[in-house]
């Protein structure tokens, strides 16, 4: 289970599903965690626990998108140092984002807590869940430091081919964090507070065992390369080279989640029973969207060991097998959606104190979404495979392009097919952004494959 694995080698579909089952079991346990923490908000603190949930949801993705897109950057160079066989460059990378994240930790945590009611007012939080809000940010920010150095261990260890021991660690969190939910909500009556408190000590238990599992490689590898100091010019050029792949992939989420915030505000206008219903289908949406992120992850891992190979054939190979395994698996989804999606929906609340009117927004959502999940997929994984290429300034253009069709269609669109232009927002978001990914995916692969083919 802690062994490297070498992604240059093999079967690529083999490779990517092997290595992406690893963390679509992982993420579905966390997001099993995140739908029994809704279901228990919502079944005992109430609906409007529920919507407050909904309202700050890309509000907390916007800073934790930052970090985890920060981090995933860092991954991309640690995966290029594996793949070049160089342990002493990749303990040298290692250190410098060990330190870059521990300054985050401190400062973030600090200027979130002191701005975090103006940031609630900003985004337009009505005035029936604002103190719930309130309550739940603050819980969750005041745990950034647990998630910033569990994306740190876990990156470290995919980036090595190792993606077992985040599953093992993913797993016994999630399982934790529904013990706690039920512990702090429904037993000690803690509300909305106790449902964030239970979350950040799990990411603290998922930190602590990827922690030590990457301090177990780093010592068995220490042991055999001799570990140098740099000077201060080389580490100041490993600073720049971290920052140079990590902040446009940080931004990049930023950027999205800002569109995602504008887009929330506009849903604020709509009825409450508006907003809970698009919650509760978003909840529905994130799960079935695990997989997506899973294949990201896995096509970083494969693209950026061999980029740093030279083996570009290979990655050519692997982003078709990866396209053709994300459309099936899109579709699979969609059938859920259709099929499943209001059985679903009544999961999380009461029905008997509930507005019927909350299903239909919900699953006319789930609908829209339903017809083109392919598009989503694909994104991922062509994005996926840019930034492992070492290219971080596409997938961030492309979230500016996501940013943009978000919010016209939330504020012109809306105008003429009312709050069917939100659902339709997302769709078209996803088109432009494969649109962009695509072309620039061609246009990187063609050039590397004939600056090989004229070396030969």
């Amino acid at each position: 289970m802690n062994r490297d694995k070498d992604l240059t080698k093999g079967n690529p579909f083999l490779l990517i599903i092997s290595f992406s089952f690893s963390l679509i079991i992982g993420n579905i346990f966390q997001q099993l965690y995140i739908v029994v923490d809704s279901i228990i908000i919502g079944r005992n603190v109430g609906d409007l626990a529920l919507s407050a949930i909904g309202g700050t949801e890309w509000l907390i993705f916007m800073v934790n998108g930052f970090l985890i897109g920060l981090i995933q950057g860092f991954s991309v160079i640690l995966g290029n140092k594996f793949g070049e066989k160089n342990e002493k460059a990749f303990s040298l990378y290692y250190r410098k984002a060990r330190a870059i994240c521990l300054a985050l930790a401190v400062i973030l945590v600090i200027i979130l807590l002191v701005t975090s009611k103006l940031l609630l007012t900003i985004i337009g939080t009505k005035e029936e869940v604002f103190s719930f809000a309130k309550t739940y940010v603050d819980v969750t920010f005041a745990g950034l430091p647990f998630l910033i150095f569990y994306q740190l261990f876990a990156a470290v260890l995919r980036s090595r081919g190792n993606s077992n021991i985040p599953l093992m660690a993913m797993t016994v969190s999630s399982l934790c964090n529904i013990v706690l939910d039920i512990l702090f909500v429904s037993i000690l009556n803690m509300g909305i507070a106790g449902a964030a408190l239970g979350t950040i000590l799990s990411e603290c238990l998922v930190m602590i065992i990827c922690g030590y599992h990457v301090y177990k490689i780093r010592k068995s590898v220490n042991e055999e390369v001799e570990e140098t100091k740099e000077g201060s010019e080389a580490g100041i050029q490993v600073l720049r080279n971290l920052l140079t792949i990590g902040l446009p992939m940080a931004f990049q989420s930023v950027i999205t989640a800002i569109g995602g915030l504008i887009v929330i505000s506009r849903v604020n206008q709509y009825e409450i029973s508006f907003l809970t219903g698009y919650t509760i289908a978003g909840k529905i949406y994130a799960l079935l969207e695990i997989a997506a992120s899973s294949y990201g992850l896995a096509v970083v891992a494969y693209v950026s060991q061999n980029v740093g190979a030279g083996r570009y054939d290979r990655v050519r190979s692997g982003v078709r097998a990866s396209v053709i395994i994300g459309t099936v698996t899109a579709l699979i989804c969609s059938l859920i959606m259709v099929v499943f999606g209001n059985p679903l929906m009544k999961m999380f609340v009461d029905t008997d104190e509930i507005s019927e009117g909350v299903f239909t927004y919900g699953y006319k959502y789930l609908q829209v979404l339903a017809l083109f999940f392919p598009l989503l997929y694909i994104l991922y994984i062509i994005r996926s495979t840019l930034q492992g290429m070492g290219n971080s300034i596409i997938p961030m253009l492309s979230s500016t392009a996501q940013l943009i069709m978000r919010v016209s269609c939330a504020m012109i669109l809306t105008c003429f097919i009312g709050y069917y232009g939100i659902y339709y927002g997302e769709i078209c978001a996803w088109a432009l952004a494969d649109i962009l990914l695509v072309g620039a995916y061609i246009v990187m692969i063609r050039a590397k494959r004939n600056s090989v083919e004229s070396k030969e």
